[in-house]
């Protein structure tokens, strides 16, 4: 059996990871190529172009990378049809995964097509469902209420589980003074977020004098990261492996963090999180006028309430930031109380019988192979 797997950051590599992980444990000869970071890299995956490449969110912000962007779409498109793998796993990154899959289709691919991490079509651009069941075979869905959104236009979908709920949990005591500073996987991200969060540390450090910084980092943005934090005036402590990741979410109880999956991560991990996020004025009110959700963060979308406080684009200021990170530094009781309320909202994406993400993910695409 070979099977492409196409990422477009280090979150999707991640989620990509574990769901081959349990097709290996079936399939130990599975051929694997495709388009992955380190942890793709543990399931024997050679990359066929860098994962940081393809790392750009935003219409203005993925605007001087797309002459680029295009040539390796085509350069992809046109080796997975040399090479007919029996299926093409494109994972989350849809504006990138997506657009391969659906060229493939477009130029004879008779492989299937999956999707792992289904467009937000319950959020914003509904017609997107449509659009994407012409090309793709199936659609596996994070969240509970996704598959309806798929199967009204003929698309099969299957609800896996969040992998979230799959972590180990943190363990360690937690130091009340440690912060968790998580400026996002892209580099368009970073670039935006370390400049606010250091103003946001300035303004904290004074009032807060054992506080500590606390910094895991991923390989797409590593460099940029250390290299402008290092040159902080308050010390930062760095984390390079999945596994400091981990203990790093089990020392802080406070975190600041670029919204996205890791609001999720911070709250199975029983961390209190601030969540913000700029982007260009332009990419932002886009977003807004194909929106009717409140609230943009993850974990306040299954709350249906702010429960972790969000302060995006023009609420993304350091002294708005600074005063919300602030309240949860300062205040323990105000933690737990956030804490539970995040556990509470995370528990709406657990399978039922205690069932693994991955496994059930794993099962659909072998059943999907061999039909």
């Amino acid at each position: 059996m070979k099977m492409a797997v196409i990422t477009g950051e280090p979150s999707g590599d991640l989620l990509a990871h574990s769901v081959l992980d349990a097709v290996q444990a079936q399939v130990p000869d599975l051929t694997l190529l495709g388009i992955g970071g380190e942890h793709l890299a543990r399931n024997g995956l050679q990359s066929r172009f860098p994962l940081s490449e393809f790392s750009v969110n935003g219409i203005v912000e993925v605007l001087p990378h797309l002459p680029r962007l295009l040539l390796r779409i085509e350069q992809i498109t046109r080796w997975l049809l040399a090479e007919q793998p029996d299926m093409v796993l494109t994972v989350d990154a849809p504006d990138l995964t997506l657009r391969i899959a659906q060229t493939l289709r477009q130029r004879g691919f008779q492989g299937k097509l999956v999707h792992l991490v289904a467009p937000t079509v319950w959020a914003w651009k509904p017609e997107r469902a449509a659009k994407i069941a012409r090309f793709l075979d199936h659609v596996l869905c994070l969240f509970p209420f996704e598959p309806p959104y798929f199967e009204a236009h003929d698309l099969p979908a299957t609800f896996v589980g969040h992998p979230i709920l799959s972590r180990a949990a943190a363990g360690g005591t937690k130091d009340p003074n440690a912060l968790l500073l998580l400026p996002g996987s892209r580099m368009t991200e970073a670039r935006r977020m370390v400049p606010l969060f250091r103003e946001v540390v300035q303004r904290l450090a004074p009032r807060l004098p054992g506080l500590r910084c606390i910094v895991p980092t991923v390989a797409t943005t590593r460099a940029f990261v250390t290299a402008e934090m290092g040159r902080w005036p308050t010390p930062i402590e760095f984390h390079f492996r999945e596994e400091d990741k981990l203990a790093a979410f089990g020392q802080a109880g406070t975190a600041l963090a670029a919204s996205g999956t890791v609001a999720l991560e911070l709250a199975q991990a029983e961390v209190a999180g601030v969540i913000t996020y700029r982007l260009s004025p332009m990419t932002y009110r886009r977003i807004m006028r194909q929106t009717s959700l409140p609230h943009l963060s993850l974990i306040n979308i299954l709350a249906e309430r702010e429960v972790m406080p969000e302060r995006m684009q023009d609420q993304a200021q350091p002294d708005e930031l600074a005063e919300a990170v602030y309240a949860l530094l300062s205040d323990p009781e105000r933690r737990n109380v956030q804490v539970q309320a995040q556990s509470a909202a995370l528990s709406r994406l657990a399978l039922p019988e205690q069932q693994s993400p991955a496994r059930l993910a794993a099962e659909t695409l072998l059943n999907l192979v061999r039909a």
